[in-house]
């Protein structure tokens, strides 16, 4: 996990959707664009450890990221990115940061983001991330509260969604299988 990439990835989210962000939608467009880039590239941008919570899908270190920023004792890198708009949601800091740590590749990842679910409300990207297999394992678990968490299986983020129209169909089956096997390798 690398702190200055989940910056810069919320910062170009902030930055790019011209307003402030919900941390809640903030986290499930990066698992959006995580599961993506590794579907297609066979790394996550967040390098990140991901859970099942009863909201969906959460990169571990990224959601403690954003926690931070949201205190008021954001003064460390984070404020080069990102900057606390109020309790629940930051934007992106008003100077014209140019990016370092993002690849080519992340930004693609971000940008299918932006293009495919940016315009949906924070609870509607929550529900979208339900349907997903990388929530749909836990279901039970997390519906009965026999559980606060569970960590997802990676071998989840390259199984199929069972819904119609969804996004991530545009990457071909072929790619997939070739980013398990460099992920898993």
């Amino acid at each position: 996990m690398d702190a200055n990439i989940i910056l810069e990835s919320f910062y170009y989210l902030a930055k790019k959707l011209e307003s402030p962000i919900d941390k809640l939608a903030a986290v499930k467009l990066l698992f959006f664009a995580d599961r993506y880039h590794l579907r297609k590239y066979g790394r996550l941008i967040s390098d990140d450890t991901y859970y099942a919570l009863p909201h969906g899908p959460v990169a571990s270190n990224s959601l403690d990221i954003i926690n931070l920023v949201l205190t008021d004792n954001n003064t460390g890198t984070e404020k080069n990115y990102i900057k606390k708009y109020d309790g629940t949601a930051f934007s992106a800091v008003d100077n014209d940061y140019e990016l370092e740590y993002l690849s080519d590749s992340d930004v693609e990842a971000l940008d299918f983001v932006i293009a495919e679910f940016g315009d949906m409300k924070t609870w509607d990207l929550r529900d979208l991330t339900h349907e997903y297999p990388e929530w749909k394992r836990y279901k039970q678990t997390l519906e009965s509260q026999s559980s606060r968490r569970e960590k997802i299986k990676m071998e989840d983020f390259f199984e199929e969604a069972n819904m119609d129209d969804d996004p991530f169909s545009i990457i071909p089956k072929r790619a997939v299988e070739l980013s398990k096997e460099v992920y898993f390798n």
